[in-house]
């Protein structure tokens, strides 16, 4: 019997002990709330480079995606009707595919190409870009950045309209 209570509070412990480090880990995603988007130059689909602040002065949407992400592919379309309604305000909805997750450069093309994807799209092959953004946590990521390049809003999973447009609003 005393055995049997040993091993439980001992496993209760390392189970403790893996939550209270996940937890803490977790805990800095999102930290990138109120900080400034440093400027990254990537290769762009249809282009050579580009870079973030070819849209400076606009409210910008920065989403990260791959091909094989179902919320990717189906939050795409809110988000081209997001840039199509929202253009003339000021409103930039820009789009990185995470190469470093795809299984070739070719599955982006297609993926970009059988959705008739109108948003910019830049490439970050070596996933410095995802690491400088500490987004670890899966995909879709999706940050909202206003005039001043400040991250006001980062969304884990898929967006919607709606809940892009109510971050937005209030930037434009």
């Amino acid at each position: 019997m005393k055995k049997l209570r040993t091993k439980m509070i001992l496993g209760a412990c390392v189970i403790l002990a893996i939550a209270v480090i996940v937890f803490a880990d977790r805990q800095q995603y999102g930290n990138e709330k109120g900080l400034v988007m440093e400027d990254f130059q990537l290769p762009m689909y249809e282009q050579d480079e580009g870079q973030l602040y070819d849209y400076q002065g606009d409210v910008i949407v920065l989403n990260l995606w791959a091909s094989w992400c179902e919320p990717c592919r189906d939050e795409m379309p809110a988000l081209m009707e997001l840039q199509n309604d929202y253009v003339e305000k000021g409103l930039s909805i820009v789009t990185v595919n995470m190469q470093t997750t795809e299984r070739t450069l070719n599955d982006a093309h297609q993926f970009i190409e059988e959705i008739d994807l109108t948003l910019p799209v830049f490439f970050d092959e070596d996933g410095e870009l995802l690491e400088r953004l500490r987004a670890k946590y899966g995909m879709p990521i999706t940050y909202v950045i206003d005039r001043e390049g400040e991250i006001t809003e980062v969304f884990l999973g898929e967006v919607t309209y709606e809940m892009i447009e109510e971050e937005i609003e209030p930037l434009l």
